[in-house]
């Protein structure tokens, strides 16, 4: 076959593709288009997903009329005049060629006016016509851009979208970030006409993130800043009692754009290591600004990506200022609720429910004391008979004295109310959780006992399965896991093997898939972990237990030994605070 050049139409699709693929690359460019033009207010409108319509309408009178002509040509651009203009290149826009894409593929319009003009200027055009309305209309000072009929041309197109719903994700985590960095703009966001969010300008990047998710997380969040003549860093890290299934709240900007970078998001899962599951993820916004000369923007077409110049710098620096916030504030964010909150036996803060807890319910009794019950963790792991609630001695003996690097020289002093264990060290007390700790003890001791393999089951177990998207698909993932299971029909599936965890620790198999199924990911350890959690909250010593010295004393030590730099149990309430000698002196003025 010869070798022919491709048609003008043509190329300008192909390149099209490259930058618009999907309802939340248009809503992408509009939005950084406005805010590369100094807006101050933005508001959003996403009718159907954003298949019928996107808009963006700003107040910024961005648009000469002049400039019209010219607005959806490829490689028209006010950002630079030559090729050096790249290297210090600061505005989103650095392929020019955003809005010529998105003529290509839908149904364009614009209207803009600015505060010389007594007039606006209407500006559409459809596909590869040239422009067939420019024309002057009534219209206040600023600019909107609206998309119609997204890929009504290329209907093969539409096939690759995810349902409406994934695709108006895409649309509201696009917005989210961009929101949550330019909190010092105002943001309307409608859906199908109606608003989601109103949201006014702020000062404060904290209020604007409670404003968003509807949470008050002042006391679970800290603000770090690092500046150096190179780089500026701010950073919003969550305690570990903020944490979530995905990582799409780990907030990535370098020069106030959106990126994700493997080289930041290692760094801060890295810091977290221990004080939260490998399978959660927490809450982090950071903003990186650097000198336009030490990055490289032009990686790829989406502009998510970037390369730095000293990339060693960069995980360095984010590793260790977000490591030592989390050292510094792991205890001490509960300090004050401890001791001074009228509501201090609220642990609402620091607990939230998981699912696991209403997945996993296996028949056996793992309350039950017994001998024969390998899970009880009491009769396991501590020595010595509980005390009854009338016995009483003197928990306080000064010399006993236990060392640990963490705490250096330490000794038992007490046990409130059958459920918290005092420490005493020459600088602080420490008030330890003994049901959180046991918890966190039996977790990791269960995860490092783990052998997996398949196990079949002596029958089959069926049930139903409704509404799961891609459902042949994961259980094609599940069948790589250890499980075997089928499709009988459509909406009925069976089992015929499980992981040999699933016998020693009996879920309820219809629950645990109906669950699982509908994750977006299949992660095997994320179920692990769910099982584990579950069974070692049952089986743990109990707050209101009353414990014997020697008790209290293996159970610091199987902490020391077992899981040190660890501070949460598997639910992520912290299982110790800490208040320093400082603070109980100027309690009483000295």
């Amino acid at each position: 076959m010869a070798i022919a050049k491709l048609a003008d139409y043509v190329i300008n699709r192909l390149k099209a593709w490259e930058v618009v693929n999907r309802p939340s690359n248009v809503l992408k460019e509009l939005v950084e288009n406005s805010i590369d033009a100094w807006a101050t207010n933005l508001e959003i409108n996403i009718v159907d997903w954003g298949k019928n319509l996107i808009s963006v309408q700003d107040n910024w009178e961005w648009i000469q009329l002049s400039d019209m002509d010219l607005l959806l040509e490829r490689y028209a651009t006010s950002k630079l005049k030559t090729d050096d203009d790249l290297l210090s290149l600061s505005s989103y826009w650095f392929r020019w060629e955003a809005l010529a894409s998105i003529a290509e593929v839908s149904k364009i319009t614009v209207l803009s006016k600015t505060a010389y003009s007594e007039i606006g200027t209407k500006l559409t055009k459809r596909w590869t016509e040239k422009i067939v309305n420019h024309q002057p209309v009534p219209f206040k000072n600023g600019t909107v851009i609206t998309v119609e009929d997204l890929f009504y041309n290329v209907p093969a197109r539409l096939k690759f979208l995810k349902s409406t719903q994934t695709e108006f994700y895409y649309c509201y985590n696009y917005f989210v970030d961009v929101a949550l960095w330019h909190h010092d703009k105002d943001f309307i966001f409608k859906k199908n006409d109606k608003v989601v969010f109103d949201l006014k300008a702020t000062d404060d990047l904290i209020d604007r993130i409670n404003e968003i998710f509807k949470k008050d997380w002042k006391n679970n969040l800290k603000t770090l800043d690092y500046s150096d003549d190179d780089l500026t860093i701010t950073w919003v890290v969550s305690d570990p009692t903020i944490r979530f299934w995905s990582s799409e709240n780990i907030k990535i900007y370098v020069n106030s754009r959106p990126i994700q970078d493997k080289i930041i998001y290692k760094a801060i899962m890295d810091a977290y290591n221990r004080q939260i599951s490998p399978w959660e993820f927490p809450f982090v916004v950071l903003k990186l600004d650097i000198k336009p000369e030490l990055i490289d923007v032009n990686v790829h077409p989406s502009k998510m990506q970037v390369k730095f110049v000293d990339s060693q710098k960069i995980y360095q620096l984010v590793y260790s200022s977000v490591y030592k916030c989390l050292s510094d504030n792991r205890i001490t964010s509960v300090v004050h609720d401890f001791i001074w909150s009228e509501n201090s036996g609220n642990t609402q803060n620091y607990y939230n429910k998981t699912p696991w807890q209403n997945v996993f319910l296996g028949s056996r009794d793992f309350n039950k004391k017994s001998e024969d019950n390998i899970f009880w963790f009491q009769e396991q792991k501590i020595k010595g008979s509980p005390l009854s609630n009338n016995q009483t001695f003197d928990f306080y003996d000064d010399s006993k004295t236990y060392s640990n690097p963490d705490i250096w020289d330490y000794q038992i002093v007490w046990q409130l109310w059958n459920t918290y264990i005092v420490l005493q060290s020459n600088d602080a007390l420490y008030y330890i959780d003994q049901h959180a700790l046991a918890e966190r003890i039996a977790f990791e001791n269960m995860k490092k006992a783990t052998s997996l393999k398949k196990e079949l089951l002596l029958q089959p177990v069926k049930f139903s399965v409704t509404d799961i998207p891609d459902l042949q698909e994961k259980i094609t993932q599940l069948n790589e896991l250890w499980f075997d299971c089928s499709l009988l029909s459509e909406n009925v599936m069976v089992v015929y093997a499980v992981p040999n965890i699933f016998i020693t620790y009996p879920v309820d198999l219809e629950t645990l898939f109906n669950y699982v199924l509908y994750l977006e990911d299949i992660n095997f350890n994320h179920v692990l972990d769910g099982v584990f959690a579950t069974k070692a909250c049952k089986t743990s010593i109990k707050a209101w237990h009353k414990l014997s010295y020697e008790q209290m004393a293996n159970l610091i030590k199987e902490w020391f030994d077992s899981i040190e730099g660890m501070f949460v149990c598997q639910h992520w309430r912290p299982f110790f605070v800490k208040i320093e000698k400082g603070s109980v002196d100027k309690m009483f003025d000295r």
